[in-house]
């Protein structure tokens, strides 16, 4: 449901760009002078231009703001990948000494149980 309202909400910002109002009603005059005969196309040219000049600059400047929050965001998960990996890496760490140490114990008994079985073999014998 958040995707979709993110969604919604990049369409209202697009629309705020292209549609507006006050920009839309001064475009609206030009052209009706221009018709009318009292600007040379010249004129309406230039206004046009920087209407695309004003929304080409908005839409950088919202492009701008969406990549950094998305870097933001990425910077935000990368915190708990950190983490996880300085706990895993304990973890890790932890299993290799316990592993030593049992192998050592392993490496004990069976001296133990050597010399049990040779003192047996010399009883025997």
């Amino acid at each position: 449901m958040a995707k979709s309202q993110e969604s919604e909400d990049f369409k209202q910002v697009v629309e705020k760009i292209v549609f507006d109002e006050e920009e839309l009603e001064e475009l609206k005059i030009t052209i009706r002078n221009f018709t009318e005969g009292k600007i040379q196309a010249k004129e309406l040219k230039q206004k046009l231009i920087q209407n695309r000049g004003r929304m080409v600059k908005d839409f950088s400047n919202f492009l701008s703001f969406c990549v950094d929050r998305i870097r933001n965001d990425d910077k935000a998960s990368e915190v708990p990948k950190v983490a996880i990996n300085n706990q895993s890496n304990q973890i890790n760490i932890r299993l290799q000494q316990e592993l030593i140490e049992r192998n050592e114990l392993l490496k004990d008994v069976a001296n133990k149980v050597n010399r049990i079985v040779s003192k047996k073999k010399k009883i025997n014998y």
